[in-house]
């Protein structure tokens, strides 16, 4: 059954979208793919489907984006693949002074909104996000479902349902000066799933408060930028409630801490000054171990690191040269046995002149010390250099280029130490028929300890581009390590059907070999079709 609210909306529309400036404009394609038995280098199912939707629909200058992706790969067993996000930016248009100049973003749908790196920084939402900005005044809302509920099957101990939200308020645009406190909240949804006898999850809670400013001199010239966060972390939302005596009732009503509720804060100063041909940088960022944040799914906690850099540009930025600087540290509360302290510094240089070759070299030292009983301390260095030339041979474009890396990894006991030699060789060159040729040769030699290991790639591969929308690709690949091997054909190809209509074929025949695993042979065929208007 259609909801009725969405259909009234809809309804009430339909006038004025009849009356108004109306334009639509974007592209729709589907793509389709098979193969004879799943390779056993990828994940990717033998047979998938996936379709995305694109339209842009512009109601008098407004621009309305939507972004629809759908696949046949979704599963309930794992969280979401498929996204669908509609948003707009009324303050985009010539409307000045008035409402819809406030509204800087407003959508619905699956989106990773960024408010700030300590708080919401690009976790998956699917709800809705609005910001504004009167004047010098922002406001900046968004929230929804973050996880979605997974039941537990065997060794998977599943996810409880969890949702998101948070609110950014204050002074000034986030690019540039500003003055903004954050709160954020979330809350695994308890009996979203089946409980576990073994606890191996338990539905958690997390409130976050930060205060986020930044300043921006001489149009860029200058730039500072800092947080400061606190965070409180629920792991357990069933465990009993602390002693009233010592907490308010009313803080315990609001926050719902209990007993297994832990607290931290977070630290983040950043200072930038781009002047003349000189970039120079210095951070600071510190972690404690208790902090946490639900919104930034991908920030290390209990970390503490100072960075500093600095690039200098010459002649014209035809030459080049940096350095950095990098120290970390672990353990900060001494919660655990093991302390990791680590040094990183590396240099790079390079030169762009027209008409020759160009050149890049970095070397990049650094090391970890543990303070432990062991002592162990492991010693890593990376050095690599990479050159490109453009140039006519025979009246032929020629695009060449070589890049060489070597990575040494030393531990202090002498077990385990890793060594990687490789190298990489490319070449395009672009004929007149008009036919374009690509190959590419690498090679690798990487040690442990006293065994060495081998390994050789190579690619070669050529487009045809009889129209402007038609092209044709056929080439080939071989690889052979030690111990496995890979060859394989490919083919793949844009065919126009109409203005608005084109099918893309492509097909590919490995054939592999391994010690370890079976040998197989796998046929891959894939059509899809893309329609813009």
């Amino acid at each position: 059954m259609i909801p009725r609210v969405p259909v009234l909306v809809i309804l009430l529309f339909v006038p004025v979208l009849l009356e108004a400036d109306v334009t639509l404009s974007g592209s729709s394609s589907y793509y389709t793919q098979y193969a004879t038995d799943r390779a056993e280098w990828t994940r990717i199912p033998e047979e998938f489907w996936r379709w995305r939707f694109n339209p842009v629909l512009n109601v008098c200058g407004i621009p309305v984006v939507a972004s629809v992706f759908v696949s046949s790969e979704e599963s309930m067993d794992r969280q979401s693949m498929n996204r669908v996000y509609i948003s707009s930016s009324p303050s985009a248009s010539s409307r000045e002074e008035s409402v819809l100049s406030f509204i800087s973003t407003i959508g619905i749908g699956s989106f990773n909104p960024v408010f700030s790196r300590l708080t919401l920084n690009a976790a998956d939402i699917s709800g809705g996000n609005l910001a504004l900005q009167p004047g010098n005044l922002y406001l900046a809302v968004a929230g929804g479902r973050n996880r979605r509920a997974v039941e537990p099957d065997g060794n998977d101990p599943g996810a409880y349902g969890r949702d998101l939200y948070a609110v950014q308020a204050g002074l000034g645009s986030p690019f540039g000066s500003h003055l903004h406190l954050i709160f954020l909240n979330g809350r695994d949804r308890y009996g979203s799933i089946a409980e576990d006898s073994t606890f191996r999850i338990t539905p958690s809670r997390n409130m976050v408060a930060s205060l986020d400013w930044g300043a921006v001199f001489g149009g860029g010239i200058l730039r500072f930028e800092g947080e400061v966060a606190g965070s409180m972390y629920t792991r357990d939302t069933r465990s009993p409630d602390v002693d009233t005596d010592m907490v308010p009732q009313w803080l315990i009503d609001l926050t719902g801490i209990n007993v297994s509720s832990g607290y931290g804060w977070a630290l983040d100063l950043s200072a930038m000054a781009r002047f003349s041909e000189n970039l120079l940088s210095l951070s600071f960022s510190r972690v404690d171990p208790g902090y946490e944040s639900m919104g930034a799914p991908y920030l290390r906690n209990d970390r503490m690191r100072v960075e500093a850099g600095g690039d200098r540009y010459f002649m014209n930025r035809k030459l080049f040269a940096g350095l950095f600087y990098r120290w970390d540290r672990d353990n900060l509360m001494d919660t655990s046995d093991n302390t990791f302290t680590g040094n990183s510094f590396g240099a790079r240089a390079g030169m762009y002149f027209p008409g020759f070759p160009s050149l890049t070299v970095s070397y990049s030292p650094s090391s970890v010390e543990s303070e432990d009983t062991s002592g162990t301390g492991v010693r890593t260095s990376t050095f690599s250099v990479s050159a490109g030339y453009r140039s006519e041979i025979f009246g032929l474009e020629s695009n060449s280029s070589l890049a060489v890396t070597v990575h040494d990894n030393s531990i202090g006991s002498g077990s385990g130490d890793y060594s990687m030699v490789s190298g990489v060789m490319r070449e395009t060159v672009s004929l007149d028929y008009p036919l374009v040729l690509s190959g590419c040769l690498s090679a690798r030699r990487s040690r442990m300890d006293l065994e060495e290991e081998w390994s050789w790639t190579g690619d070669l591969r050529g487009t045809w581009y009889p129209s402007e929308e038609l092209s044709l690709t056929l080439g080939g690949y071989y690889s052979r390590g030690e111990s496995d091997r890979r060859m394989g054909v490919v083919s793949s190809g844009g065919f126009p059907v109409l203005d608005w209509l084109t099918m893309d074929l492509y097909a590919q025949y490995a054939s592999y070999a391994s010690e370890s695993e079976d040998d197989g042979d796998v046929f891959t065929g894939g059509a899809g079709l893309t329609v813009v208007w």
